[in-house]
């Protein structure tokens, strides 16, 4: 599934893999990097495709996330957002609050999916709150459930080592298929430090 292919006039400007914007309902949004493109153009689309996948948690919102509640209308879409002011952008299902207290808002084995991307690093910094972030990922998600991390694996945007992270332990590598791997990285591109690890519950 290309979710720009119902769009009319959709624009896109790729320069390597880089995607500088295009229009969607009538909004300029931007697809700066090539980790936004994997995001929205491969890994968002096969989750929106499987019928298993149908009450969704997204974390971290942002100007630039606000169209995804449009692209999963059909699922019960969440969002979590600890800055108050970031509610703007999130679902009509919005939570403001912490990654690390989802057992506050979610029972266990309630979620199919969880996306996590640009969170580790950009805010869930201390080594505790990873942990219990990570934790609350693996209650609340149902058996088969998955988790996808996205995160920069450079030294100031990585707290400590995510493989070091011990509530990560009970979860399973999931193999994506679209991108024919667990662990994501665009090799291609030595600029490029953003990381996508997939995991199974």
């Amino acid at each position: 599934m290309n979710i720009l292919s119902n769009v009319s006039n959709p624009k896109m400007i790729l320069r390597g893999f880089k995607v500088v914007t295009y229009t969607m309902m009538g909004w300029e949004m931007s697809l700066q990097y090539h980790d936004r493109y994997i995001l929205e153009q491969t890994i968002i689309p096969f989750f929106i495709d499987k019928k298993e996948f149908a009450k969704v948690l997204f974390v971290g919102c942002g100007s630039y996330t606000k169209h995804y509640e449009k692209w999963f209308e059909k699922k019960e879409y969440w969002t979590i957002d600890i800055n108050p002011m970031k509610k703007i952008y999130g679902a009509n299902k919005h939570i403001t609050g912490s990654m690390s207290d989802l057992n506050l808002y979610f029972k266990d084995n309630s979620l199919d999916l969880i996306l996590c991307n640009g969170v580790f690093g950009w805010g869930l910094n201390e080594r505790k709150d990873v942990e219990d972030a990570f934790l609350g990922c693996y209650q609340s998600l149902r058996q088969g459930g998955v988790l996808v991390v996205g995160w920069d694996d450079v030294p100031e945007k990585k707290p400590f080592p995510l493989e070091t992270c011990e509530s990560l332990n009970p979860f399973q590598s999931y193999f994506f298929p679209p991108l024919s791997t667990s662990q994501y990285r665009n090799v291609a591109d030595e600029s490029e430090k953003h990381v996508f690890n997939f995991y199974l519950k």
